[in-house]
């Protein structure tokens, strides 16, 4: 009869070791939300509650606890949990797998919020390949202590189930064992019913989701999702994310409408070819996006010791065809969501709110993605640094980019004699040998061929590290901070130093060769050592770069261009190929001819934000302080990029190409 009971003791968990076995769970996933939370607020940026005491960020973090949408990620956190352990039907390994994905989690977390003040969106899931690019951008003491935490972690589970499945009686391992379900269909059922619900927000669509999360008090912020993760907790932002909408229809969106403007802008163009006399044959159009490359001068409170470290760039920009400052809709990252504006010539503000990331969300299922490039015949991107991120690869290839050199590139490859870096403790390259490798690419160009050539630099990118470049001499003054701010504020000031002579360098250059060249060149977005200016304060401003478009001599004496050089003193990214293909005298498609009246007729776009533009006297206007015909141009505007984007594509070829 002992026999008996005994056997039939661990047929299956009774209630009481169910709800011991939820309670494991539970307290897992109340600590999960907290620390996930707590990875949130122990930040420098100084934004709601953000602080850098360990105390006062432990306990905002508890008491996110109170808040509703804390029941979202225990639930979900829950969930994911019953799931492992019934999946692997072992306790103590369940454990140590749940709480590996919640340390992986926290650190990816607490970096990128630490790089960007952003948590971790879906559509960073693409940047799992680019993992050996990654982890040279986080703290290493962090991903040590991870790594042998979890080791520790692995070896106590394995060491616990082999005590258990050895320990034939006691109370403690009969207590453990009745919590494993024995039962084929049971677990199977369990199994099935946890993956489907943790799966359906990757099924359902962002109308389906918003609904969900409003159930739990969703407080979404449009248009900074570091402000959503912290009120709402990044799981929710992150599960906000996952459905993209591309572009909501506007109003009045038909066939013929389309039609009617697909002939406005065929006559439109025509008028503006009148006075275009050039094509691109024979010339060479490049972009130079200087990775978070801004002017000190322009950060606010900021004092340095040192020469003027942006004397260069100030003087080209004096003698370039338009320069001015451009509105980034990044703060400290989001790089290839400038790239792609400056490229397509669509404003990220301009589509829905969901789609955070084109390459990933939207460059993979457009019908048509038209870009600056196409017009080239030579089409190439030379990057110093690992090419998978953003799904660069994948998108190059959809918008007709031919050839793409990195340093991981096995057809293509970024040569290592380019591969050099300033300072002893700099792992980047520098821009100067970047450069190098560009006139390359521009002087060994084919004389009767076009060439689109762009260039993504990586000397300025974070992190920067005390004593980066130790022959410097800027010192920051003002204003007083901790000492690691100060490092890395000094390290940022020295990069840019180097960036600028570099650059006075490379226009040198270009002068004195004899292909036409015309060159755009920006800063993505500012870095992210600047935590002591107030974004909210300061949103504009922490959001301007600098940019120029020059033209060598023999561009210009190509293009006799008749422009205005302060006609867009405040750019959009959206706005260089209509600048680049007025200051080359090009002529248009009706598409371009379109975003040439945009940037004569519209102020900026404020890519960081929506519903909002800057004026050429860096004045801020909302939609409703445009001008009746300033509304009409940007409804027909929003009009074509949601046909090209994703409508019906009433737009014929002969709208986009020559």
């Amino acid at each position: 009869m002992k026999k008996f009971l005994s056997r039939k003791q661990f047929s299956g968990p009774t209630f009481n070791n169910w709800m011991k076995f939820l309670i494991i769970g539970l307290v897992l996933s109340v600590l999960t939300t907290v620390v996930l939370q707590f990875a949130m607020y122990f930040q420098i940026w100084g934004r709601f509650d953000q602080t850098l005491n360990l105390g006062q960020a432990v306990l905002t973090s508890i008491k996110f606890l109170t808040r509703a949408q804390a029941l979202f990620t225990i639930v979900t956190c829950l969930i994911l949990f019953i799931f492992i352990v019934v999946l692997v039907n072992r306790l103590f390994v369940g454990i140590a797998i749940y709480l590996t994905i919640a340390v992986v989690t926290f650190i990816a977390e607490y970096m990128k919020m630490k790089a960007r003040n952003e948590p971790i969106l879906f559509s960073d899931m693409s940047e799992v390949t680019a993992v050996g690019g990654l982890t040279q951008m986080v703290d290493k003491n962090l991903l040590m202590l991870a790594i042998v935490g979890i080791v520790v972690v692995f070896v106590g589970a394995g060491l616990l189930e082999y005590w258990l499945h050895r320990k034939r009686s006691g109370r403690f391992a009969e207590s453990i064992k009745r919590m494993m379900i024995k039962q084929t269909g049971t677990r199977i059922a369990i199994l099935l019913v946890s993956f489907l619900t943790l799966a359906s927000p990757f099924i359902a669509n962002a109308d389906q989701n918003r609904a969900l999360l409003d159930h739990f008090k969703y407080q979404w912020q449009s248009f900074n999702t570091g402000e959503d993760a912290m009120l709402n907790g990044p799981v929710m932002t992150f599960v906000s994310n996952i459905s993209s909408v591309i572009m909501r229809q506007p109003s009045g969106y038909s066939q013929k409408s389309m039609a009617a403007l697909q002939k406005k802008y065929t006559k439109y163009s025509e008028t503006l070819n009148k006075t275009r006399q050039d094509n691109l044959k024979g010339q060479t159009v490049a972009y130079i996006l200087s990775e978070s490359l801004t002017d000190p001068d322009d950060v606010p409170g900021l004092k340095y010791k040192g020469t003027d470290v942006f004397k260069n760039i100030k003087q080209i920009q004096k003698n370039a065809v338009f320069s001015g400052k451009m509105l980034s809709s990044g703060y400290g990252g989001g790089t290839a969501n400038i790239e792609y504006m400056t490229l397509a010539g669509f404003p990220l503000a301009t589509y829905a709110p969901e789609m955070v990331v084109p390459y990933t969300q939207l460059v993979p299922v457009a019908h048509d993605v038209p870009t600056i490039t196409n017009l080239f015949q030579d089409r190439e991107v030379i990057h110093p640094y690992v090419g998978t991120f953003y799904n660069r690869r994948d998108a190059y290839k959809k918008i007709g980019i031919q050839k793409f050199y990195t340093t991981d590139g096995k057809q293509y490859k970024y040569p290592e004699k380019y591969v050099k870096s300033v300072g002893s403790k700099n792992n980047y390259p520098a821009d100067k040998y970047s450069y190098k490798y560009l006139t390359k690419k521009i002087t060994s160009a084919n004389n009767n061929q076009s060439q689109f050539i762009q260039l993504m630099t990586m000397q300025n990118h974070m992190p920067y590290s005390a004593n980066q470049y130790p022959d410097s001499k800027y010192k920051m003054l003002e204003p007083a901070v901790t000492g690691n701010t100060k490092e890395t504020v000094e390290s940022y000031i020295a990069g840019v130093h180097y960036t600028d002579v570099a650059t006075k360098n490379l226009i040198n250059k270009l002068e004195n060769i004899s292909r036409p060249v015309t060159l755009v060149f920006y800063g993505d977005h500012w870095p992210g050592v600047f935590t002591f200016v107030d974004q909210d304060k300061q949103q504009e401003r922490s959001h301007e770069t600098d940019y120029f478009i020059y033209q060598n001599k023999a561009a210009r004496e190509k293009s006799h261009a008749k422009t205005d050089h302060n006609q867009r003193a405040y750019a959009s990214p959206s706005d260089f190929p209509a600048l680049a293909l007025e200051a080359t005298n090009s002529k248009l498609t009706p598409f371009y001819a379109l975003q040439t009246k945009v940037t004569k007729e519209l102020p900026a776009f404020a890519n960081y934000t929506r519903g909002e533009f800057v004026d050429n006297n860096g004045h801020t206007l909302k939609t409703k302080d445009l001008t009746k015909k300033q509304k009409k141009l940007l409804h027909e505007f929003k009009l074509v990029q949601y046909d090209l984007s994703s409508g019906k594509h009433y737009l014929s070829k002969s709208f986009t190409k020559h």
